[in-house]
């Protein structure tokens, strides 16, 4: 759409004596209709990093009448504002003071006009030469709109003293600042341990952390009203995190490798309330979620990078027999005897989501078939496949494509008497349309 107005789209033309081109018809539209509907659609995907308002700005370069909208329309500015000091590399080998003056005019310039909206703050901050100066700039425009901060992200690289500068400074809050604040995402690679008090945020729900050592002992949260967390962290940090979350309903965990020792003592705890778990598929990390009681565990995510594939008695310590929603994002290689071992200890799955790009062993859809001699059905209950990448279907398999339309259509065959009804394949490789066959629908994505 700006692409019309291409010859109006100069920040530093004169807006006073122009007016809206009137052959688009866009100019009869009213005031609420451009700031409230088109002007959004204008910008949509253009929040990237800290150039996001340059869109804005090119609006507001058009006439004196979409100049007003834009600059007094809070909705336009409420947008995630992103602070990266990593750009400022790209102004030559010595910071110019001149630019980096300019960015914190633009941010504070969008902290102003978003009001009295809420906002969500990103900071990604460097180790830079002279950020002390600015970190104080910075500082200060977030305290002041702090009483409006929905959402904030903070990944402090380096200066120890700089990464907790900004906790601090939301800790000296006076009490019910934070009030609008629902998400807080933290992420240290520092070498420090300073103490974190957030105890002053009431509508605090969500909770990312990323650090190398416990959470539980740097920083204070009230974890009884946490409904989500995601964590990075040692296995024996995520379990003592997860113990104090009583109300948690989602948790997705990582495990970081860490010098330090992963010895705690055993600790125990009952989660009525988690229903959804996404985890790393490593034998410390399952272990230690062993440890607690899930009942309401329905839906489960494994993701397996680069470490070892546990032996088949490891997922025991998991509760999967209630789990319903089965997701395997494999970044490496399983053989096909491993994860079918996996599927026999979750009877109960009904929906099945594998993404993988590698090949497996042998042909996971032969065993999926219920007329081949088995000791054991797999997945008995399934009613929903869905494959992206799949094992036997990329590009490089190990079967030709009749061989592989063969096992396709007879798993299709022997499934239709049980509970199967559907079948989702991204990328598929093969000539089959979308079809249906006894009540089980097969759709290519």
């Amino acid at each position: 759409m700006l692409a019309k107005f291409k010859q109006w789209l100069h920040s530093r033309r004169n807006t006073a004596q122009k007016s809206a081109p009137v052959f688009s018809g866009i100019a009869l539209l009213p005031s609420e209709t451009l700031g409230g509907e088109i002007f959004p659609l204008v910008v949509h995907g253009e929040f990237r990093d800290y150039l996001w308002h340059r869109k804005l700005l090119a609006l507001a370069g058009v006439c004196t009448q979409w100049m007003n909208i834009v600059h007094s329309t809070p909705l336009l500015w409420n947008q995630c504002i992103c602070i990266n000091t990593r750009q400022f590399s790209r102004v030559g080998r010595f910071r110019e003071e001149r630019i980096v003056k300019k960015y914190f005019e633009a941010v504070r310039m969008c902290l102003t006009r978003s009001a009295p909206l809420r906002v969500s703050v990103s900071i990604d901050w460097f180790d830079l030469r002279g950020d002390r100066k600015d970190f104080a700039c910075i500082v200060d425009m977030i305290s002041d709109a702090a009483v409006r901060i929905e959402s904030l992200r903070t990944s402090i690289v380096g200066m120890d003293d700089i990464g907790v500068g900004i906790l601090r400074a939301l800790e000296r809050l006076p009490t019910g600042t934070l009030r609008a604040l629902t998400t807080i995402d933290i992420s240290f690679q520092t070498y420090t341990t300073p103490h974190i008090d957030l105890m002053n945020a009431p509508h605090l729900r969500r909770v990312e952390l990323s650090m190398g050592w416990n959470p539980i002992n740097v920083i204070s949260i009230p974890w009884l009203q946490l409904t989500h967390v995601t964590l990075t962290a040692p296995p024996f940090a995520c379990l003592a995190v997860l113990a104090r979350c009583c109300n948690l309903v989602s948790a997705v965990l990582h495990h970081m490798h860490t010098s330090l020792p992963d010895a705690a003592p055993l600790i125990t705890a009952t989660l009525m309330h988690l229903t959804s778990l996404r985890l790393s598929v490593s034998s410390q990390l399952i272990r230690a979620v062993g440890n607690l009681v899930l009942p309401a565990l329905t839906t489960l995510e494994l993701s397996y990078f680069d470490m070892v594939w546990p032996q088949p008695a490891v997922f025991s310590h998991l509760p999967l027999g209630n789990v319903q929603r089965l997701t395997l994002t494999m970044h490496s290689m399983v053989q096909l005897a491993d994860l079918c071992a996996l599927l026999r200890c979750t009877p109960g799955v009904t929906e099945l989501k594998l993404l993988t790009p590698y090949d497996v062993e042998n042909t996971f859809l032969d065993a999926l078939r219920t007329d081949i001699p088995s000791t054991e059905l797999l997945l008995p209950q399934l009613e929903m496949l869905r494959i992206h990448g799949g094992p036997i279907f990329s590009r490089h398999g190990s079967r030709s494509n009749s061989q592989v339309i063969v096992a396709f259509q007879a798993m299709i065959a022997s499934r239709v008497s049980t509970g199967l009804r559907r079948l989702l394949r991204d990328e598929l490789m093969l000539a089959v349309a979308a079809f249906s066959l006894n009540g089980l629908h097969v759709e290519v994505l």
